[in-house]
């Protein structure tokens, strides 16, 4: 039975195989080939140009309408001007005010600056000061760097010295307060602008020395507890 269905089998393929082989294969059918039409157009005719002469402005009508503006127009114009430069100064004069204020804060800020930094040097020189002072001197170190013939001052310069009015006692120098004693009159021979140095002698104390007129001295009292005065800032 097996064998019967093999055969059958191969019997079927060569007859499927033969009936393909047989049929002629399709081809496609060629393409039909179609002339162009013709694509020749008459010219048309070009109309004739226009006619028209063009449009002419004469000299007598330009100057005329420069002469002869809108009133309205020349109103309105010069009131628009005025608002714009008006408006222009009000703000440059903002401007102004507000770069001048800014300049005036930084100088008073650069200057409080300034002060307080003398203030507090002022404060480091008295406590420097009230270290080197005993039994009613300066020790020789102190006193040499702050005194004597090599440190000069005067006193016609700003009351940067001074304590109370300008020219009296009692004033600030080398981190101590200084006055003259009592009943001490400024000699008239002295100048405001000399050049003065503070000295000390023994059994005498401390003098103020003109050195051009040397034969004059003016003795001071040292009040080494005295704080100095702050400068105050600017407002």
């Amino acid at each position: 039975m097996k064998k019967f269905l093999m055969l059958t089998a191969i019997f079927l393929a060569y007859v499927v195989i033969g009936t393909a082989q047989q049929r002629p294969a399709y081809r496609p059918p060629a393409p039909t080939y179609h002339a162009p039409a013709p694509s020749y157009h008459a010219p048309r005719s070009n109309p004739a140009p226009r006619q028209s002469p063009p449009r002419q402005s004469s000299p007598r009508q330009y100057q005329s309408h420069t002469n002869n503006p809108r009133p309205g127009n020349t109103q309105r114009n010069n009131d628009r001007n005025q608002r714009n430069t008006q408006r222009n100064n009000d703000r440059n004069q903002r401007n102004a005010d507000r770069n001048s204020a800014k300049a005036h804060a930084n100088s008073v800020k650069q200057e409080n600056k300034a002060t307080h930094a003398r203030n507090k040097q002022a404060h480091r020189d008295n406590k420097a000061a009230r270290s080197a002072f005993r039994n009613g001197r300066f020790n020789g170190r102190y006193f040499g760097a702050h005194f004597g013939r090599g440190h000069f001052f005067g006193f016609c310069g700003p009351g940067r010295f001074w304590i109370g009015d300008p020219y009296a006692s009692p004033f600030w120098f080398g981190g101590a307060e200084f006055a003259f004693g009592p009943g001490v009159i400024w000699p008239g021979a002295w100048g405001r602008c000399d050049q003065f140095y503070v000295d000390y002698l023994d059994g005498v104390g401390y003098e103020l020395v003109d050195p051009a007129y040397a034969d004059v001295t003016l003795p001071l009292a040292v009040d080494i507890d005295a704080q100095p005065m702050d400068e105050q800032d600017q407002q």
